[in-house]
């Protein structure tokens, strides 16, 4: 019984594809797969250069896909090799050097020739897209901002056997070229069909200027950047004109909307120029504390975030404006002029809790924390350069990082309160506006 149970098992084996003639045969089925690829490679190449590397392969065969598509369009226009059909416009006219732009890189291939019957050389369009002058420098701007430097990037690019383009003063232009566009489009971008109930506007030290940065958030939470501008100082011209830059892009300027601002008198100066009646201002808390503590000793910085924090966590107005005031008092006695910041600018402060808004939504509202955040990413774009020259390059840089942060942004935690935000704005700027109309009166 043994006996038998092992024979069979062993003609299951040979049967099943199990037994030792297994390899021999998967060998013979991956040969004859093979041969089936249209490529113009033999086998031998093709496992050359998977042993070189998987990235390594894919840009030989987009390199070979290239060619393919090129001579392809060549026997649409000509048809077969050596047949002479009664009507034809264009013939072949042989080959020539060039390259197409692949991965980051120029790559040469063998260009076919075409020409018209009626004189001149015809132009390939399949040859003018894979050779477009777009590819490589948003393939170098997309490295150079996840921290590749000019110097390193023919190291980290899967290079084709013949790529070439990949040098540091390539790489240069290339990066020059891709920033200069995406500037020039953060520039050109139209909000006519988009409303924002909340705009934040800070300015952050860069590379020893003062950049100046808008954005937004939409009814439904999202946050978009809104726009840039580069100035010695963070003064009141320099807000002025990217402000009024937004209404010329479809900014809303005469809707209710709520401005988060780091405290900056030249800020505030520039919403109340271009918003006037319709901006309602929250000072940052992050800002107010930093200020604050700027004039007390570290042993008192404990007790003042303490005591900060419970004012700003309520949820009732009269009662976080009571708790400020007695922080200002006990300021008073330690350091005049650290009651004297804390004063300043104090209701202010409070007007998301004057507003209502629900907690989640009220944190992120509450300072310009997502500002600073998206800073954050663009100064680790640019922690790798030496050396800044003169003109837009800090301004190019900084886009170039802040619209990577803008793709990696999420909605804000608490959206789905923002119709509440809303309705509270409402309420506190229409009696506003018949206040005004019954003094004009």
């Amino acid at each position: 019984m043994r006996g038998r149970y092992s024979k069979s098992n062993r003609g299951r084996k040979q049967r099943g594809g199990v037994g030792p003639d297994r390899p021999r045969r998967i060998a013979r089925q991956a040969v004859a797969q093979a041969e089936q690829v249209q490529l113009p490679l033999s086998i031998e190449a093709l496992v050359e250069l998977a042993r070189q590397s998987l990235s390594s392969f894919a840009v030989e065969v987009g390199l070979r896909m290239a060619e393919c598509l090129l001579e392809d369009e060549v026997l649409r226009r000509c048809g077969p090799r050596h047949e002479r059909p009664a009507v034809r416009t264009e013939t072949r006219y042989g080959h020539q050097g060039g390259y197409v732009t692949i991965a980051g890189q120029k790559a040469p291939v063998r260009k076919p020739r075409v020409r018209s019957t009626g004189g001149g050389e015809v132009e390939l369009e399949n040859y003018a897209l894979l050779q477009s002058a777009d590819a490589m420098p948003e393939s170098t701007l997309a490295k150079m901002v996840n921290g590749v430097s000019c110097r390193r990037y023919e190291q980290v690019v899967d290079l084709a056997r013949a790529g070439f383009g990949v040098k540091k003063s390539s790489v240069s232009r290339g990066f020059v070229r891709a920033s200069s566009l995406q500037l020039q489009q953060l520039a050109l971008r139209r909000f006519d069909d988009e409303r924002f109930a909340v705009i934040f506007i800070d300015a952050q030290p860069y590379a020893g200027e003062m950049m100046v940065v808008a954005l937004g958030i939409t009814l439904s939470g999202e946050k978009r950047l809104l726009g840039l501008r580069q100035g010695a100082t963070e003064n009141a011209a320099v807000c002025t004109s990217l402000l009024e830059e937004l209404r010329e892009q479809g900014v809303k300027t005469d809707m209710p909307t709520l401005f988060v601002l780091d405290g900056a008198k030249a800020l505030r100066a520039a919403v109340d120029r271009v918003w006037g009646k319709w901006a309602v201002v929250q000072r940052c808390q992050v800002h107010k504390r930093r200020n604050v503590e700027a004039h007390l000793s570290a042993k008192h910085h404990e007790a003042l975030g303490r005591q900060l924090n419970a004012a700003y966590h309520e949820t009732d107005h009269a009662r976080a404006l009571k708790a400020l005031r007695t922080t200002a008092a006990w300021l008073k006695r330690i350091h005049p002029d650290a009651a004297a910041s804390l004063e300043e600018g104090l209701e202010e402060t409070l007007t998301v809790v004057r507003l209502g808004v629900p907690e989640l939504l009220r944190k992120t509202l509450a300072t310009t924390n997502p500002i600073e955040s998206a800073f954050s990413v663009a100064e680790s774009v640019t922690r790798r350069v030496k050396r800044w020259r003169d003109g837009d390059m800090r301004q190019r840089w900084c886009a170039a990082g802040l619209l990577d942060a803008e793709r990696r942004f999420r909605r804000v935690k608490g959206h789905r309160h923002m119709p509440t935000l809303l309705a509270a704005l409402d309420r506190l700027v229409h009696p506003r506006q018949l206040d005004n109309q019954r003094k004009r009166a």
